[in-house]
């Protein structure tokens, strides 16, 4: 028995012990191997060296970064991502864990996938405010990548309970998100907006408008999402003052002064004060979107129907084509897919018009492109609308 002892003893003496003049040679041969770009036998030969050297050795954590570094040379994903748990099962200090963690996070950066797998192992050795940022981060990217599932899976955390909410939302469990919203404690004081905007989304895709409508008059701060709603929720009851207050913020909104100057125009038109409607779907015409369209059309028709003042704004447009009868010109519109053209007189004749720009230089890429359908005598104008 004391003989196998012995023996034992000599051979883990042999296995882990290294002399200074070894240590440095292998250390020399560590280096030279990863500058000759032998990479698998430069990460196999530290490995050696962790293997063999004391705990307190002040070149093993140096050794162990040059390992990394020649995994992610050789492009070894799994040994990149081993050295996760590797390094906490060290006695590392943690400014090398944390080095070895930016490392790896910045090796998987492009594939979200992998960059949320090394999170989740980063997260196992971590603990209070950095656990809790670290899980923010993990969620951001599942919420990024739309992985709902993946997100409801997260550990409870207040922080992180609105992109619950958010997931199960889109998930489409809105009596979940119903249920999630009783109780506002759960979430953030600066959250309560949010709670309510998707409580109320929930209501809404139930089909309970009127809920709906009562959660978005209780949000404080107002998005123009939230004021777009309203707007539109009074405009289907007929509550259009109600409506026309929503709709005069929305003016002052980028991105969406084109929808609320023509439902302002829609609300003039029903109640046919046809002056005031022409004002606001003028406003609207020089948005080129399709509330911008909308208009234009709506102004031709007052125009035609004898209602508002023939005399309008002048603009450029790409006169494409003539006819003897209105009906031959939409039929013309309909069979080369011009949506975004119109019909408007031209002396005795009815003629195709497409779009309506503030300069000759954009309407000079209009007559480009519909040459490119294959429409060659196109003429660019001057007309009032």
């Amino acid at each position: 028995m004391g003989k196998i002892l012995i023996i034992l003893l000599i051979t883990v003496g042999l296995s882990f012990g290294l002399t200074e003049q070894e240590k440095d040679r292998l250390l020399m041969l560590i280096q030279g191997l990863y500058k000759d770009k032998v990479y698998s036998l430069a990460a196999k030969k530290a490995q050696e060296y962790l293997d063999k050297t004391d705990p307190d050795d002040p070149y093993r954590e140096k050794v162990f970064i040059l390992q990394l570094q020649a995994y992610i040379k050789e492009g070894n994903k799994e040994k990149v991502l081993s050295m996760i748990d590797r390094v906490n099962s060290y006695n590392f200090s943690e400014e090398t864990k944390k080095r070895v963690y930016a490392t790896v996070l910045s090796f998987f950066e492009k594939n979200p996938d992998e960059k949320a797998e090394v999170l989740k192992r980063i997260i196992r050795y971590t603990e209070g405010y950095e656990r809790k940022k670290l899980l923010e981060k993990l969620a951001a990217i599942y919420y990024k990548n739309k992985r709902w599932a993946k997100i409801l899976e997260l550990p409870p955390e207040k922080e992180l309970n609105l992109l619950k909410l958010i997931a199960l939302y889109k998930m489409g469990r809105y009596m979940d998100v119903i249920k999630e919203t009783e109780r506002m404690e759960k979430y953030l004081p600066d959250q309560k907006d949010d709670v309510l905007y998707y409580r109320a989304l929930a209501f809404f895709k139930l089909g309970r408008e009127d809920k709906a409508a009562s959660y978005m008059e209780a949000i404080t701060f107002k998005t123009p999402e939230v004021i777009k709603f309203l707007s539109g929720y009074y405009f289907k009851r007929k509550k259009y003052l109600i409506a026309e207050k929503y709709l005069r913020l929305l003016t002052l909104e980028k991105g969406y002064k084109d929808y609320a100057f023509y439902m302002l125009g829609v609300i003039e038109d029903q109640g046919k004060r046809y002056k005031k409607a022409a004002e606001y779907y003028k406003k609207a015409s020089e948005f080129k979107t399709r509330y911008g369209d909308l208009a234009r059309k709506r102004i031709l028709q007052l125009k035609k129907a004898g209602v508002i003042d023939t005399e309008g704004k002048t603009y450029y447009s790409v006169r494409v084509i003539l006819f003897y009868s209105e009906k031959r010109a939409k039929k013309f519109i309909k069979r080369y897919g011009l949506e975004e053209c119109f019909t408007k007189p031209y002396k005795k004749y009815i003629a195709v018009y497409c779009g309506m720009y503030q300069t000759k230089k954009e309407a000079v890429k209009e007559k480009k492109r519909l040459m490119e359908k294959g429409l060659k005598d196109v003429i660019i104008e001057k007309i009032k609308i």
